[in-house]
């Protein structure tokens, strides 16, 4: 194979070090996940597993394909497992910043009760959470993403590697908010939501690589994904809320408390659908931002 431009061998050397440093990232926090309960740990390992994830999805070479798909298939496994454990940090904290900022002692003390019933989920969940993590052999994993890293030191387009990744993901992301667009149901939403995701971390690895014509794409992406994320928490929080006062008897014996998050529930359903409106047009945005992306593209 013909030695590649230097500028390109230079973007390959840094999306090799790029990758590297995210496995070194992600190998902290996984340990440190199981020795803390700061959930900004949880948050923070599941970010950078799908950073991980879409470099690896570039420098890996085409004839380890098996070898990068198990080393994806963990990197999964580890956000799935977090999840749940993500979505109830998350949701405590909402509830607790809802009874700090109501104003109103009676509703007030309702979040308050509400908080206290998914505080006492977490350290169960936490501690499966941490039996399933423990299995996962880290060691091994870590040097089978170098050896992936190492067998990536050939000559490459790094540039156009990780461009093509991206259109990729864009015709995939396309073609989910077409979908949702059509139909804007939670199965479409959370469609659209993954797809955003996997296209953002594609698109922050270009900009990464000294490429600043994407960042408008990037920004148009984080809008919609904190919408869709909003949309998201929300619904969680519904089905925590539904779950919390349809305990056997609770009615009854609080219905205080429950006529007042039921009144707050249909409060949080009408920002619901202001998320879904929100996030179409955020959809929007991006598909100019890509437009704009691939007029500079082809004129460079």
């Amino acid at each position: 194979m013909s030695a590649a431009p230097t500028e390109a061998v230079s973007a390959q050397t840094k999306l090799l070090k790029l990758t590297a440093r995210r496995l070194e990232k992600y190998a902290t926090l996984l340990p440190k996940v199981l020795i803390t309960d700061d959930p900004e740990a949880i948050h923070d390992l599941r970010v950078w597993s799908r950073r991980l994830q879409q470099a690896l999805r570039v420098v890996a070479p085409p004839t380890q394909s098996k070898k990068t798909k198990n080393v994806i298939a963990d990197l999964r496994y580890v956000r799935q497992v977090l999840g749940p454990c993500r979505d109830l940090d998350v949701n405590i904290a909402i509830v607790k910043s809802k009874g700090e900022h109501c104003g109103n002692p009676s509703v007030e003390q309702a979040w308050k009760s509400m908080q206290s019933a998914l505080e006492s989920q977490r350290r169960p969940l936490l501690e499966r959470v941490r039996h399933d993590i423990a299995n996962q052999e880290l060691f091994k994993f870590v040097l089978r993403v170098q050896r992936l890293i190492y067998t990536a030191e050939r000559d490459f387009d790094a540039i156009s590697e990780a461009t093509g990744a991206m259109a990729k993901s864009m015709n995939r992301w396309e073609e989910s908010f077409t979908a949702t667009r059509a139909r804007p149901d939670a199965e479409g939403l959370h469609a659209l939501r993954i797809a955003g995701k996997k296209l953002r971390y594609r698109a922050e690895l270009l900009s990464e690589l000294d490429l600043p014509k994407v960042k408008p794409l990037v920004m148009s992406l984080r809008e919609i994904q904190t919408t869709l994320g909003d949309w998201h928490d929300r619904s969680v929080l519904l089905h925590h809320v539904a779950e919390f006062i349809g305990r056997p008897g609770f009615l009854t014996d609080h219905p205080d408390v429950g006529r007042i998050l039921l009144a707050e529930m249909e409060k949080e359903r009408l920002r619901y659908d202001s998320d879904v409106t929100t996030a179409l047009q955020h959809g929007g945005k991006v598909q100019q931002a890509w437009a704009t992306w691939r007029a500079n593209a082809a004129a460079d």
